[in-house]
């Protein structure tokens, strides 16, 4: 990633204005024309840099109130099974397998929202009858301290 490519990404990380040409004013400001940008961005995409653009919804807002983090320990060589089934839930944003500690035995880490808790449940309980993994704990969130994205500075 280059200086423009950095300079574009900081232009567009706080958003889109709601408009028919949404690029065209942060190119405007970069001193590019708008399919300059765009190339850019594809380029990014292609070298994997930039994942996706997308809206970020507030999730609270759109009735999805309930969210856990389940944790589970699952053997080594079922993970990568494990996690294909995991990442098929649309529920599930986020899954991570992570190191364990002698007090700590989980390795695999599912963050999975819902309307209710029971949604949430829901999902745990098809993932732990598609893989047989059993052994988990469900920690659903008490409050909530710091929500945001990732910023290039």
């Amino acid at each position: 990633m280059d200086d423009l490519d950095r300079r574009i990404i900081l232009a567009l990380q706080d958003g889109l204005p709601l408009v028919a040409e949404p690029y065209a004013a942060a190119a405007a400001r970069l001193g590019l024309a708008q399919e300059a940008l765009l190339e850019r961005l594809r380029a990014m995409v292609a070298r994997g840099e930039v994942r996706r653009m997308g809206a970020s919804i507030a999730h609270r807002n759109a009735g999805v109130t309930a969210n856990v983090m389940c944790v589970w320990r699952v053997p080594a060589e079922q993970v990568e099974a494990f996690a294909r089934e995991a990442v098929g839930f649309d529920a599930i944003t986020h899954c991570y397998e992570r190191a364990t500690s002698p007090q700590w035995p989980y390795n695999v880490y599912a963050m999975i929202h819902g309307r209710s808790e029971a949604d949430c449940e829901a999902v745990i309980r098809q993932l732990c009858e598609r893989t047989g993994q059993r052994d988990y704990v469900a920690l659903y969130s008490t409050r909530e301290f710091k929500k945001t994205w990732t910023r290039i500075s």
